[in-house]
């Protein structure tokens, strides 16, 4: 029943590790499609179901030392220290900012979506100035600009967002990382990435990131209520010789560094109780994409993607995305036909069992609707997600009379899946 892959130079099978699959869809029987949350593995919900065990007991230290040492493999970074807090991804942003910016301190940032504002409202809570690089909507950052800005002024931070998860834009980091370095090597390069980590590309040492935060429910694979950043030894640095106090308590990270380095060491420490069963979910998850491989799972979320759009362009849909090389891997914000509303396709699309997302950039927030594509159901194909919502999406066009040829879109879709070089994007 399952869709087959061809690897350019390897082939694929699941680990032996996994167990057989079985369906877990939501409670109301539907197939979870929105950028997050998304279809966690069975194995990660019967972890996160078990009675909590003490975050003090052996078992629990060696589960989370090892979840430590695996974040650093996910991704790919070997000095960066990982830190995993109970909340969302939108800590993260608090958590960066708390630590590396003082007061009166400027930070750019490079603004393609809805995130990138509230980024932005973060910086100026902890009394940041912020400098807005403001890209139009579905553009993604022009380097040009970025260094425009650069050369004009200094900055403590500067704040990139891989992939908005308002727009479905993606962001080229490693060149934007780039000419920060280039031009203002001594400034913190910090990453949103909480639609994207664990999915698309991010190369954390080899880029020269400082800082890089993400949420739990999307590529990472667990339910919501974990935020998980990384630090280079230079923000870590940056934040212990600050002239100014860390103007939070819980997302202090030097309160927090002693406790990472203790669990990592196999030892009990306390600042505050972790959330226990969340994070021996992430073990579990963190240990699935490392038997694929991160590379592996690089290329099956691009592969799925570039499928899953190929099957969209082929029911005359476009992408918010002004640019097709541009748009995320890990979801598809994808433009309502003329003379349909939200209301009228989307509710079409829950009957057929399928949940998706509304639009949510406010300037374009009733023309468009997204569907996420990342963890569960981009690396694992024989599930055939992507299939369901392709069925779907068909069938609440048609029924909106719109002109579609029945079955053409999913005959692309796995056309795509075995054409495509199997290659990161970016």
């Amino acid at each position: 029943r399952g869709l087959l892959f061809a690897f350019s130079a390897r082939s694929y099978e699941k680990p032996k590790t996994w167990f057989d699959p079985v369906p877990m869809p939501q409670s109301d029987g539907k197939l979870l499609m929105i950028p997050g949350p998304c279809e966690f593995h069975e194995d990660v919900l019967r972890v996160v179901g078990e009675a909590s065990p003490s975050h003090v007991a052996p078992g629990f230290i060696e589960e989370f030392g090892a979840t430590i040492e695996m974040l650093r493999k996910v991704f790919l970074t070997s000095t960066g220290q990982p830190f995993v807090l109970a909340g969302s991804g939108s800590l993260g942003w608090d958590f960066v900012v708390c630590n590396l910016l003082e007061p009166g301190e400027k930070a750019l940032v490079c603004n393609t979506g809805y995130f990138s504002d509230s980024w932005a409202m973060c910086i100026k809570s902890y009394q940041g100035q912020v400098v807005n690089l403001q890209m139009p909507v579905g553009a993604c950052v022009d380097p040009a600009m970025l260094e425009a800005a650069l050369k004009k002024e200094k900055y403590k931070i500067i704040c990139l967002t891989q992939v908005d998860t308002s727009t479905g834009v993606k962001n080229d980091i490693k060149t934007l990382a780039a000419i920060c370095k280039k031009i203002q090597p001594d400034a913190l390069v910090t990453v949103d990435g909480v639609c994207a980590f664990a999915a698309e590309e991010l190369r954390f040492d080899d880029w020269g990131v400082d800082a890089a935060l993400t949420g739990s429910q999307k590529a990472l694979g667990v339910p919501p209520g974990l935020m998980v950043c990384i630090l280079s030894q230079k923000a870590i640095k940056a934040a212990k010789n600050r002239n100014t106090p860390i103007l939070s308590y819980f997302a202090n990270a030097l309160n927090w560094l002693p406790i990472m380095n203790a669990y990592e060491e196999r030892k009990v420490a306390y600042f505050a109780t972790p959330a226990v069963t969340l994070i021996r979910g992430l073990y579990v998850a963190c240990k699935k994409l490392l038997d694929i491989g991160m590379e592996n799972v690089f290329d099956m979320h691009l592969k799925t993607s570039l499928a899953f759009k190929a099957a969209c362009y082929s029911m005359g849909l476009e992408l918010v995305a002004t640019d097709k090389k541009h748009a995320a891997n890990t979801l598809s914000a994808i433009k309502l036909p003329a003379g349909v509303t939200k209301q009228d396709l989307v509710p079409k699309i829950v009957k057929r069992g399928v949940i998706v997302a509304g639009g949510l950039h406010k300037k374009i927030k009733t023309t468009y609707f997204r569907v996420g594509h990342m963890g569960l159901s981009a690396i694992d194909p024989k599930r055939q997600h992507m299939v369901t919502v392709i069925e779907a999406i068909e069938g609440a066009l048609m029924e909106l009379g719109i002109k579609v040829e029945k079955g053409k879109a999913l005959a692309i879709f796995k056309a795509a899946m075995g054409g495509y070089p199997l290659k990161s994007s970016l």
